[in-house]
């Protein structure tokens, strides 16, 4: 393949990186929405009596919060599938590896991150967070396999 110069001016290179910035413009613009839409009637002191009282013990993972909560699992996804992006992009960049293959992979991943942060914001429900996780880790294995595959050549 060409080296790292000819290989970033390829257009097919340019949409991936395209495609990952506008998941970071997504990603901003939730985490914004974050603070604007954020629940400050609730306090910190509420909540162990609220929990004493009621009997049932939440999870110190588990987004609460109603809306809120839901936003803040969105902005979770966001973030988690732009740094995955990010680094299965630069892998594939400093290989020099894949372009119309990457393109493609890196679009569906963007796809269904979008589908999944809403989905996020909508339902809440670990088996559809575990079919988006797979897919997400599948698409993420396949850009760096490619990457390996068809990079770093002299």
């Amino acid at each position: 393949m060409a080296n790292i110069d000819e290989f970033v001016l390829d257009w097919r290179v340019k949409l991936q990186w395209i495609a990952f910035f506008t998941l970071w413009v997504l990603w901003g613009l939730v985490s914004s929405l974050r603070y604007v839409l954020a629940d400050d009637n609730k306090t910190a002191a509420a909540q162990p009596a609220d929990a004493e009282g009621g009997g049932g013990e939440k999870k110190a993972w588990a987004a609460q919060g109603g809306f809120a909560g839901r936003l803040a699992n969105a902005h979770r996804v966001l973030f988690e599938n732009t740094v995955l992006l990010l680094s299965v992009l630069v892998l594939n960049t400093i290989a020099t590896g894949s372009t119309r293959a990457v393109l493609i992979l890196t679009w569906i991943f963007f796809g269904f991150t979008v589908i999944a942060a809403f989905t996020e914001i909508g339902v809440n429900h670990r088996f559809v967070r575990l079919i988006f996780s797979l897919v997400f880790y599948g698409v993420t294995l396949a850009i760096g396999g490619l990457a390996f595959s068809q990079g770093f050549y002299a």
